[in-house]
């Protein structure tokens, strides 16, 4: 009988030499903007950042934003306090963009309330609400009194009620000021859009040196960063010292070359893919106005493949505010209410999604044992990708601060209009209050038509695409409403041979 042929494992295989890697050398890099050095929301209020390299790569992954806001607010016994909102650094930035050669390759749109509303709430464990009150400055267990320094001061026992809301609340800009007039804070941030969310490097020698990949910021007005004690200037805030910390991946010029081969067996084009975010808004009448039943509101969307949308209704009008000032007084980026919808699905030509529609909270009551809220949040966990996680909400979303209400709320903030539950803006009151989240999501990567396709195709057939919401007149509360919409879609981006950047959904 004639032996056959065995295979070590590889554990015992000393024949099998692992391959020589790619020589490499990572470093750091800063890159600092080219139109200017101090920005604030009225007169300079964009932020150009081009990067640029002719031997490195970019590690996306692990490279952030650095920056230091000073409060220019006048000092004294009526001084301006101010405190973050729950987006922490991000809540400056109401768009951040990533362009090349005149070309945008990716423009997400309201970033402030995307990442306070829905991103952090959402995915943010207690390590990184812990990690947030030192590159974000939030709080979580501490004071952070503007007199004593940020983020210094213990908070006592009966001001964190324990242990419930001490890593998922926001502070008083008056007793509990991150930004006293005339401080100034550094902050840090990753950046969460379009080319720089996909994990391969990104190839910066193919890229037309002349025309650089450049980061686009673009600045909120001061009134929606968080809490202020007082109205504060329009430019009191300025922006200085910011840069980009870049990770770079040196290579040899064999490996350029090795690019540049690959992509012209490619047609001429080296391909990455990742995903990207597009937001919406429209309005809602509030009462009676808008009628009971399902409110359409229009999510126009054309991407070929559409993995989640996720949404959050506000209400900045004010109308109903009673004592409230301005916006200024309030965490109005971060806070959402539930309408006190019955149900919510989307509907893209005639096919409804998903076939159920998804239960709301319902308005059977403030009291937070009669809201309906766990489909809400395992529907939003399935459409952020975290349903099979140990800890699939994070760490901030509990009874108190998801689909809050009057009844959970009580003692803790003051409200609006008396609706907090149904889109009323929280104002605190008090030194420590909950931050409150009422954001939802659809998971549509599950429906799948054929075997290549992974999420919703809304452009091949030019679909119409609404969100329906099932919502009772009567309940809905007085305020007009704006229904923030944001899609997560795949996206693809392609370095041409002419040093060009191109992009395709």
């Amino acid at each position: 009988m004639e032996a056959t042929d065995r295979k070590l494992p590889s554990s015992i295989d000393f024949s099998d030499v692992l391959p020589l890697s790619v020589p490499a050398l990572s470093r750091r890099r800063k890159f600092f903007p080219t139109n200017g050095g101090s920005f604030n929301s009225v007169a300079n209020n964009e932020i150009r950042i081009p990067i640029s390299s002719t031997n490195a790569l970019l590690d996306a992954e692990h490279s952030y934003l650095d920056f230091t806001v000073t409060n220019n607010n006048p000092a004294g016994p009526a001084g301006v306090g101010f405190s973050i909102d729950s987006g922490g650094a991000a809540m400056f930035f109401s768009r951040v963009r990533i362009e090349q050669q005149g070309q945008v390759l990716s423009d997400t749109q309201e970033y402030n309330r995307l990442v306070a509303s829905v991103i952090n709430p959402v995915s943010e464990t207690g390590g990184g609400r812990l990690a947030a009150t030192i590159k974000d400055f939030t709080m979580a267990g501490n004071t952070g009194n503007g007199a004593a320094g940020p983020n210094l001061v213990p908070a006592a026992v009966a001001q964190r009620r324990g242990d419930r809301l001490a890593l998922s609340n926001h502070g008083n800009a008056i007793a509990n000021a991150r930004l006293a007039p005339g401080q100034a804070l550094r902050f840090s941030m990753p950046l969460i859009t379009g080319l720089f969310t996909q994990d391969k490097l990104i190839p910066l020698p193919l890229v037309d040196k002349n025309n650089p990949i450049t980061i686009v910021l673009s600045l909120d007005a001061v009134e929606q960063y968080g809490l202020y004690s007082a109205l504060p200037a329009a430019d009191s805030m300025p922006i200085t010292q910011i840069c980009y910390n870049a990770q770079l991946i040196e290579v040899g010029p064999d490996v350029i070359n090795q690019f540049a081969t690959m992509r012209d067996m490619m047609g001429g084009q080296l391909a990455l893919s990742g995903h990207d975010w597009e937001h919406n808004s429209a309005g809602l009448a509030g009462g009676a106005a808008g009628g009971g039943g399902e409110r359409i509101v229009n999510v126009p969307m054309r991407k070929r493949s559409v993995k989640s949308l996720f949404w959050v209704g506000t209400s900045e009008d004010l109308a109903f505010a009673g004592p409230l000032a301005g916006l200024f007084a309030c965490y109005n980026k971060s806070f959402g209410g539930s309408l006190n919808m019955d149900s919510y699905q989307l509907k893209a030509g005639s096919v409804v999604y998903p076939p159920t529609p998804i239960q709301g909270p319902g308005a059977a009551g403030f009291a937070p044992s009669q809201r309906r809220r766990g489909e809400c949040l395992q529907e939003l966990c399935k459409a952020m990708g975290t349903l099979g996680f140990a800890a699939p909400s994070g760490r901030t979303l509990n009874t108190i601060t998801y689909i809050g209400s009057e009844g959970s709320a009580a003692g803790l903030a003051q409200t609006a209009s008396g609706d907090l539950g149904v889109g009323g803006i929280p104002l605190v009151g008090v030194a420590v209050a909950p931050c409150f989240s009422s954001a939802f999501g659809v998971d549509l990567e599950s429906f799948q038509h054929t075997a290549i396709e992974s999420g919703l195709d809304t452009e091949s057939m030019a679909l119409q695409t609404n969100l329906i919401i099932s919502v009772d007149g009567a309940t809905i509360g007085n305020e007009n409403k704006i229904v923030h919409t944001w899609i997560c879609y795949d996206k693809h981006y392609y370095f041409n041979a002419d040093g060009s950047v191109t992009m395709s959904d």
